[in-house]
């Protein structure tokens, strides 16, 4: 399946050098970077385009969610330079395309809390589905950053068996071999929504308990790691700190009354709309 190449309305932005050849056969994805710098001007738009080639990190793509600006630096079929290699794996070449964006924007403020998506961003995701990359976060939401001492919350288990295996949207914090935190904790449900389209469905239970049996057999799976993925299963995004801190509470209160997982699950999904009308059956069913 071949998709756009050069997607109408962006910028030419010529790159400090070709992107490179991709062979992988693994699904397509996009990552989602910021670059950490304050977007809506142009002085910062050419500031950021000096430092990226400078690096000799382009991505395929620069948007500025202030302005709706879009900018290409390479085709879309070629792979980008912006992740860093895991081992001898070349990161940048994963799948059978790997379409990174930098957003100007800072990580420990979602740019989907501002921004203002237009034209261009509809442009943008239209090009990234025209490879067959479907509305899905394999390895969860971007998790939160906290600027200082910098770290995410929670932490991603960086799983190389979901990154090698699974397409979907992937955020620099859930790339193995890498340690950047961005994009921090954008909204999932408004970067769909603002594409013209909302998702159809994130994850099945079935799909979140082999996510979590991979992370468990990495040896990464926390109580705060597993809290996130069961909420994130149960819905498409959180839509207040408030609901948020409710669902945390409901799910804690559970795992310490000794209740199982797929209880707890079912708990939580009292508070946050299910992403299927039996749920909290199939929950019960294998608890």
């Amino acid at each position: 399946m071949a998709g756009t190449i050069w997607i109408p309305g962006a910028e030419r932005i010529a790159p400090s050098s070709p992107g490179g050849t991709i062979t992988s056969k693994a699904p397509p994805r996009v990552v989602w970077h910021t670059t950490e710098a304050d977007p809506g001007t142009s002085s910062v738009w050419s500031a950021m385009i000096r430092v990226l080639k400078n690096k000799s990190a382009e991505p395929q793509v620069l948007y500025d969610p202030l302005t709706d600006r879009l900018g290409q630096f390479m085709p879309l079929n070629v792979g980008g330079r912006a992740l860093r290699n895991d081992g001898a794996t070349m990161t940048n070449r994963v799948g059978r395309v790997c379409i990174q964006i930098e957003v100007i924007g800072r990580s420990a403020k979602p740019f989907t809390g501002y921004w203002r998506p237009g034209k261009n961003f509809r442009a943008f995701m239209a090009a990234a589905r025209s490879w067959g990359i479907k509305d899905v976060w394999p390895a969860g939401p971007p998790p939160r950053f906290i600027a200082s001492p910098p770290h995410n919350v929670p932490e991603s288990p960086r799983s190389r068996t979901i990154w090698l295996n699974r397409g979907g949207h992937y955020g620099h914090s859930h790339i193995p071999g890498n340690d950047h935190g961005d994009p921090g904790g954008i909204s999932t449900t408004a970067l769909f929504a603002a594409s013209g389209t909302t998702p159809k469905e994130l994850f099945t239970v079935g799909q979140y308990e082999n996510l979590m049996q991979q992370i468990k057999n990495e040896g990464a799976a926390t109580r705060q790691e597993v809290r996130r993925q069961a909420i994130w299963s149960l819905r498409y995004g959180l839509q207040t700190e408030e609901e948020r801190a409710r669902a945390d509470r409901a799910f804690d209160d559970a795992i310490d009354a000794g209740k199982t997982l797929a209880e707890a699950m079912a708990d939580v999904s009292q508070i946050m709309q299910p992403i299927a009308q039996d749920l909290e059956y199939r929950a019960r069913q294998n608890g």
